[in-house]
């Protein structure tokens, strides 16, 4: 290699080096933008900052509502349930009053006639909407029976039917709605817990206070990296992959099984997973192993959900609550 060539190598060298720092630099201000946008409640629908800011909000920033010891009481079975009364919660995309009663989240004045009963997870019980805007809630204006939200958010299936069995509400209602999630299957595969003094250890962890500079360093670290990544990750970005529902369907049944005063229920099963994912291979109709128990498919989309919170909104509980009645007018 001549001297020519050799210079042209240094200046084309000294060029990169220059801007990977100037790139490095304007990914320092771009996360440092996002962020405080995102503190202020201010979620732009652009390409570079809507994946920082929601990367920053689900590892970081986020506020888990069973982590509020306002929010929660210890319960030697189910390990945490809502705390009798008001609970706020908020986040970037909504400001919240929870209320509870032994009958669940607050829905209304109940009519008269023979009740529904809903369970599932933070979808089911509201995650980031009011009292009277959960498809609980809507379906209850809109069926004119009295509808009792038990949903409880991270609960699996299996907590969410012991719950139902405590509430002593199952003589009150003739059907039962499960909002199913992709992560429901390992608490019913596995259970969620083996007695009263290993339910007391995850309740303090649940709601132990999270800080700690380390903890907090490493979190700026990750979000930097992703911030350096999102540009090339976003050109690659696709729609929500499927997963596939087959595994989840037998411990789903079995949990069912276990639980006698189901049977004469009326029982709906639908699914509401994070950012409106889909599954593969979902059931359609009446069960062949439990007759009383049928599958449905309401077809949520992201649409339904807020940009970095990956809950339903209120447009779409609603759209849940309409979908649902039309289900129960079509008994056979």
């Amino acid at each position: 290699m001549n001297s020519t060539s050799r210079k042209r190598l240094v200046q084309v060298l000294g060029i990169a080096l220059i801007a990977l720092a100037l790139y490095a630099m304007l990914s320092a201000i771009v996360l440092a933008a996002s962020f405080a946008l995102l503190q202020k409640g201010v979620i732009p629908d652009w390409p570079w900052i809507s994946p920082i800011q929601k990367n920053l909000y689900r590892r970081a920033t986020r506020t888990i509502w069973q982590n509020q010891v306002d929010c929660v009481d210890f319960d030697d079975q189910l390990i945490y349930k809502p705390k009798v009364g008001a609970c706020k919660f908020s986040g970037p995309e909504f400001n919240t009053t929870l209320n509870f009663s032994a009958e669940g989240r607050f829905t209304g004045t109940k009519p008269a006639g023979k009740g529904i009963a809903v369970i599932g997870d933070s979808h089911a019980m509201g995650w980031g909407v009011q009292d009277q805007e959960t498809f609980a809630a809507e379906l209850q204006k809109l069926a004119n029976r009295p509808v009792y939200n038990l949903g409880v958010a991270s609960y699996g299936t299996l907590r969410e039917l012991l719950r139902l069995e405590q509430s002593g509400l199952l003589h009150k209602v003739d059907t039962v709605i499960i909002q199913y999630m992709e992560n429901d299957r390992k608490e019913n595969t596995y259970g969620h817990i083996s007695g009263a003094e290993d339910s007391k250890k995850k309740f303090e962890k649940i709601t132990k206070e999270r800080s700690g500079f380390t903890a907090l360093l490493g979190t700026i670290t990750k979000a930097y990296g992703f911030a350096l990544a999102a540009p090339f990750r976003n050109l690659k970005a696709k729609s929500l992959k499927p997963k596939d529902f087959s595994t989840h369907y037998r411990p789903l049944i079995a949990v069912l099984e276990r639980h006698p005063g189901l049977r004469d229920k009326r029982i709906l099963i639908f699914y509401s997973n994070g950012d409106g994912r889909p599954f593969k291979g979902f059931p359609e109709g009446r069960d062949k192993l439990l007759p009383n128990v049928e599958f449905v498919d309401l077809n949520l989309d992201p649409g339904d959900f807020y940009r970095i919170d990956d809950h339903l909104t209120s447009a779409g509980h609603k759209k849940v609550a309409q979908q649902l009645l039309k289900l129960l007018g079509d008994r056979n």
